[in-house]
């Protein structure tokens, strides 16, 4: 027996398995999804439906974290935002003080979870900008800074919950 469809669900249509949608609302046997290729919002037959195990990004849009005492504010952006470079999966805009991360939407060719890898890009960018905070990111041997290198800062952004985890562990967490 199928799990409940529920809002915020990932779902495919049966009829069309490579269809995925999020649903958005559902009522006794009618569920409203709105399809992750087109953003088009259509009502369905809740039996026409079936669950993934694929799990969407929420947005954290607007949140505001402090690096080093400067407030910078995570922005999720769509495919058509002018700031929008498909080279990266986000950036960390220093001058405006953003951290950019694209709005994932799930898809055949995605991730599973996409709530964990918007997470890990968002930490990848916050390692931006606390190197480019402490100053860093321009005083590193210049050339082939090292603290401009992306898998200095994938290791970083990466290995920080297992640091903090370890330092849990030994009861010094608090002490930073």
């Amino acid at each position: 027996m199928q799990e409940a469809i529920k809002a915020g669900n990932i779902v495919y249509f049966k009829r069309e398995k490579r269809r995925l949608a999020e649903v958005i609302s559902v009522t006794d046997d009618t569920a409203v999804v709105k399809l992750c290729d087109t953003d088009l919002v259509v009502s369905v037959a809740v039996k026409e439906l079936g669950l993934t195990a694929c799990t969407q990004n929420y947005r954290k849009s607007g949140t505001v974290v402090h690096i080093l005492g400067v407030p910078y504010k995570i922005l999720i952006i769509e495919d058509e935002d002018y700031r929008a470079d498909r080279e990266a999966d986000g950036w960390c805009d220093t001058s405006a003080k953003e951290l950019l991360v694209f709005n994932f939407k799930q898809s055949w060719d995605s991730k599973r979870d996409l709530v964990a890898y918007q997470h890990k890009v968002i930490r990848h960018e916050i390692v931006h900008a606390f190197l480019y905070e402490s100053g860093l990111d321009v005083n590193s041997l210049s050339g082939g800074a090292w603290a401009k290198n992306e898998e200095m800062v994938d290791w970083i952004a990466i290995q920080i919950p297992k640091i903090l985890k370890a330092f849990q562990e030994a009861g010094i967490a608090e002490e930073a």
